[in-house]
């Protein structure tokens, strides 16, 4: 559990986490609030973001070698702290038994419609736990090797300009009015977290700390072009009202290019998805064993429990036919534990301080 990762391999952590099944969906639900301006929405999310992070480097160089789990014990108590961490672990396992259940439907949907749902969810738990239950050098590399499928993605999507673009969807810029851009912000907040590893992983960067909050500078930046971008594809190469009408655009807009040697770009597209969409799961399975654990032995036993409670949650919701309401109480406890709780820790860190220094005197 002390094995440590490079810098370099810390910012793939971070973008492999953030890339996930929501980019698949975003242009669409973005256009319905902010129209054109749905990039713009996404650099705002990008800002938003930016500034939990420096909260999130803030608290982190006031507990140098320190995971948020270890943090919270310390500040709060081993009672109320653990407690809280327990919250951490069903929250993590619950976020990963909802990305579990959109990739089944996903898959369901677009490639492997009569696969039983049971099925899917076993060959991708089943793969994320074999990687998450080995030590966090492994799964850096992994993460790292499997970043090259980024660019991959990206040139694949280059392909959409060989059909007709209308840069005309944009214009004028800043039509949907900041109200609505703002909105629009808020729905492509959620779609990139991920960014919350760095309260997890931080202190198993090997060397100082010295530079890390450009690394986690770096990794906000690429991800929010990354995202814009996409966003931006299909801005321009399909119109509004059929953005309103698909549920994922960024496979739609592919469907459609066929070339001698390769036909059906779509599909293409998603098996190499599948793959990030994997290691978000691989990342929360981690964050879940880590929220409790800090020996290899407890961590490997928690990371089991939770693949296994997973896979129940997932199957369950996939009976569902609306999943809308999980999802709104999921945003919710998105804002109070990733956003709230870290800020209210960085706070108090400054009252542990003052006290202190109270004390020594």
């Amino acid at each position: 559990m002390n094995l440590t990762i490079s810098k370099p391999q810390f910012f793939f952590l971070i973008i492999k986490t953030q890339i996930g099944i929501g980019l698949l969906s975003l242009p669409s639900e973005t256009e319905r609030i902010a129209k054109g301006d749905s990039w713009i929405s996404v650099i705002w999310a990008g800002v938003m973001i930016q500034l939990l992070l420096i909260v999130y480097w803030q608290l982190l160089k006031k507990f140098p070698n320190h995971t948020l789990s270890e943090i919270i014990v310390r500040m709060l108590g081993p009672y109320v702290g653990k407690a809280i961490n327990v919250i951490y672990l069903a929250f993590f396992i619950l976020i990963a038994s909802y990305a579990s259940m959109l990739y089944v439907r996903l898959l369901n949907t677009w490639m492997l419609r009569i696969t039983p749902v049971w099925v899917l969810l076993l060959l991708i738990i089943g793969t994320c736990l074999y990687l998450a239950i080995d030590n966090l050098r492994v799964i850096a590399r992994f993460f790292v090797l499997s970043s090259v499928l980024i660019g991959v993605l990206l040139l694949i999507s280059i392909l959409n300009f060989s059909n007709e673009v209308h840069f005309t969807n944009i214009l004028p810029i800043g039509q949907a009015g900041a109200t609505q851009i703002f909105t629009g912000s808020e729905k492509t907040f959620f779609a990139m977290l991920g960014f919350e590893v760095t309260l997890y992983f931080f202190a198993q960067v090997e060397g100082n700390h010295k530079g890390m909050f450009r690394i986690m500078t770096l990794a906000n930046c690429f991800i929010t072009l990354f995202y814009a971008y996409f966003v931006f594809i299909c801005l321009i190469g399909l119109s509004p009202k059929v953005l309103e009408m698909v549920s994922e655009p960024v496979l739609y807009i592919l469907k459609g290019l066929s070339y001698q040697l390769f036909d059906r770009i779509d599909l293409i597209f998603l098996t190499i998805w599948i793959i990030p969409m994997s290691v978000t799961i691989v990342s929360y399975l981690c964050m879940a064993g880590k929220s409790l654990s800090h020996k290899q032995s407890s961590y490997r036993k928690l990371v089991w429990i939770s693949g296994g409670l997973v896979f129940l949650a997932g199957w369950y919701l996939s009976t569902l036919e609306n999943v809308d309401l999980y999802s709104k109480w999921l945003e919710y406890g998105y804002l109070i534990m990733i956003a709230a709780v870290p800020v209210l820790l960085w706070l108090g860190s400054f009252l542990m301080t003052n006290m202190k220094k109270v004390g020594s005197t």
